[in-house]
């Protein structure tokens, strides 16, 4: 289990903090994991259900992997494209995004992909774009780029 080591200057102060019974601000941030066996088809529905709690969805996250189910010699993180061409969520009758990705994987046409998942990389962890900008460039893309759709959601109204 990982522990942190406080400097005896801060120590100090979070004594004297402790002591004076001030509330401390935590950050939370809730994370969820669903999964199906997705259909062989183009199109399907799935339908996803919120637990309840304080924090309300900002961000859906939906990436496919094909046959790493209990093979430990598969690289578990990198996902596949499985030739998916849009992708959107439906909310309360308002769509996700408003406009078609029109994502080709092999066409090498995905720029609408790194884009969202940076914007999303430096929004849910609070960091500046060009510091969560992951280098990628033209010719280490294949590389890097995998199917992550990161569709925002914040300004749904539940």
């Amino acid at each position: 289990m990982p522990h942190v080591l406080i400097a005896d200057g801060e120590k100090l102060k979070l004594y004297k903090t402790i002591e004076a019974k001030s509330k401390l601000p935590v950050a939370y941030r809730m994370r969820q994991c669903d999964s199906i066996a997705v259909p062989q088809s183009t199109s399907f529905t799935w339908r996803l259900s919120v637990k309840s709690s304080p924090e309300k969805p900002r961000y859906i996250v939906v990436g496919f992997q094909t046959d790493k189910d209990a093979d430990q010699t598969k690289i578990s993180s990198v996902f596949n494209h499985v030739n998916l061409t849009n992708m959107y969520v439906m909310l309360n009758s308002t769509r996700y995004p408003m406009v078609d990705y029109n994502v080709s994987f092999p066409k090498q046409q995905f720029l609408r992909l790194y884009g969202d998942a940076t914007l999303f990389r430096s929004k849910f962890y609070s960091m500046d774009e060009l510091v969560s900008n992951p280098n990628i460039t033209p010719s280490n893309v294949n590389r890097y780029i995998q199917c992550l759709f990161s569709m925002s959601i914040s300004r749904a109204r539940y």
